[in-house]
């Protein structure tokens, strides 16, 4: 290069003829220096590619490496949800088995509850008057058959259960209970009722004038008789019961008891 440019400097100073080719030869060499400068341009722009196409593959992979992860973590929990809805279906079809059960349970103990609910109707007809007042705030709801009714299952058997228990317990006690009595004339007469359970009563006023007993009929009512002749033996248990007596003793009714 150096020989080459005081060729070139040894011509121009000697002014000669040949100085065009020299010329050429100059330009040849920008030529083949710019050449040079663009291809070093171009190793640097390869360069520069290169390692922005590197950096941009390693971001990739990790970008690739992350969605890898999370669709592994949403395939375990797409598995976890898979499990858990077979298990709800499991348990699903074990509920609705049940409740069929419960159902079949719920239909016989309902057929059962209206045949109490029949028969409980029946059975009010044979109580006496003072117990079928004692009763009617549960009697009042026992539907009649074949009618709704907005209670439950479990209350109507409340309902049924508190009338057999007050029934039971009338029928096992002896009990004196102050009645207006009607004898025909359209006058009320008090008189004091000595019922023994719901098999029998004896009546009395405190006059003795009026006196009688009653019976459940065959036709399942209560039947009252009069026999006025009666009143002392029936106003002597009264005593008894009331304890208006130091005297206790047996005292024979001429009554027959079904």
């Amino acid at each position: 290069m150096k020989a080459f440019k005081s060729v070139v400097v040894m011509a121009v100073m000697a002014g000669v003829p040949g100085m065009g080719p020299v010329a050429n030869g100059e330009n040849a060499l920008q030529n083949s220096l710019s050449l040079i400068e663009q291809w070093v341009e171009v190793e640097k722009t390869i360069s520069r590619e290169k390692t922005d196409w590197d950096l941009q593959r390693q971001s990739l992979k990790d970008v690739v490496s992350v969605y890898e992860k999370e669709l592994e973590m949403l395939n375990e929990r797409i598995a976890d949800a898979e499990a858990l809805t077979s298990s709800a279906d499991s348990k699903r079809e074990a509920l609705v088995e049940e409740q069929g059960q419960i159902a079949k349970a719920e239909a016989v103990i309902e057929r059962s509850v209206e045949q109490q609910e029949a028969l409980m109707l029946k059975v009010l007809k044979r109580l006496p008057e003072p117990l079928v007042q004692e009763i009617r705030p549960l009697s009042q709801r026992i539907p009649e058959p074949g009618k709704k009714t907005v209670l439950s299952l479990s209350q109507r058997l409340q309902n049924i259960v508190g009338i057999l228990t007050q029934v039971d317990k009338f029928n096992t006690t002896v009990e004196v209970i102050p009645e207006q009595r009607d004898f025909g004339d359209g006058s009320f007469v008090e008189v004091s009722t000595l019922y023994l359970g719901l098999g029998a009563a004896f009546y009395a006023d405190k006059s003795g004038r009026h006196a009688g007993a009653g019976s459940v009929s065959e036709a399942g009512v209560w039947t009252w008789e009069s026999h006025n002749d009666w009143a002392p033996q029936i106003l002597a248990m009264i005593r008894m019961y009331q304890g208006a007596t130091n005297e206790i003793r047996f005292v024979p009714m001429p009554v027959e008891i079904q």
